[in-house]
């Protein structure tokens, strides 16, 4: 029986990574800002207290990781969505991709750093870089696929805009853990309306 590779220092190295990100995002999503620290994160991530400064000095530069790292992950699932032509219109696959990252446990650990962001500056500067970093790319990505469908550019920015504005309030609903919406039925009648909402009319100019 053949012994599998070893792994090398470089995918040690990012294995590591990896997992101290993960648990980052996950004692978001579990506990809170407020109980949320590097000594929590690195017993979860079942990493030494050394091998997680070696990576992430401070809780700032872990969050501001941890943050990115997500927002990559939502933008490369976006474009794979996007690019998958045999997984319907684009309009059911953006609102896929939507729902998968708002109705997320990331997207939880996301609203947490966010409430907080509200009163800490340092938190605040590092929302607002990768905000401005990544936040309007993504929205191209869904923005070009709609228009490629037809839809006129004015309308399809005000449909992503709506989206996301009605998904970021489920989200709100689900993390207060009060009274649960049909989320799913809200989004199948915001999917009928959707072509309404769009118009058929084919983008004059891209």
């Amino acid at each position: 029986m053949t012994k599998p590779a070893r792994r090398t220092q470089e995918e040690r190295r990012r294995a590591t990574q990896e997992a101290i990100l993960q648990a980052a995002i996950d004692l978001l999503a579990d506990e809170g800002y407020a109980r949320f620290s590097t000594i929590a994160v690195a017993e979860r991530a079942q990493v030494s207290r050394g091998a997680r400064e070696n990576y992430f000095p401070s809780k700032y530069d872990l969050i501001a990781a941890a943050w990115r790292a997500a927002l990559i992950r939502a933008q490369e699932h976006a474009q794979a969505l996007a690019r998958d032509a045999g997984g319907g219109a684009a309009i059911d696959r953006f609102l896929r991709d939507s729902e998968s990252f708002f109705l997320s446990r990331v997207y939880l650990a996301l609203l947490e750093l966010q409430m907080a962001a509200r009163t800490d500056k340092k938190l605040s500067a590092i929302f607002h870089a990768l905000y401005d970093e990544y936040r309007q790319s993504h929205d191209d990505i869904w923005i070009a696929a709609l228009v490629k469908e037809g839809y006129a550019r004015a309308r399809v920015r005000a449909f992503v805009r709506a989206t996301q504005y009605m998904l970021r309030g489920m989200a709100l609903t689900a993390s207060g853990q009060g009274p649960q919406a049909d989320f799913r039925a809200a989004l199948r009648q915001w999917r009928a309306l959707a072509p309404h909402y769009l118009s058929p009319e084919p983008a004059r100019g891209g």
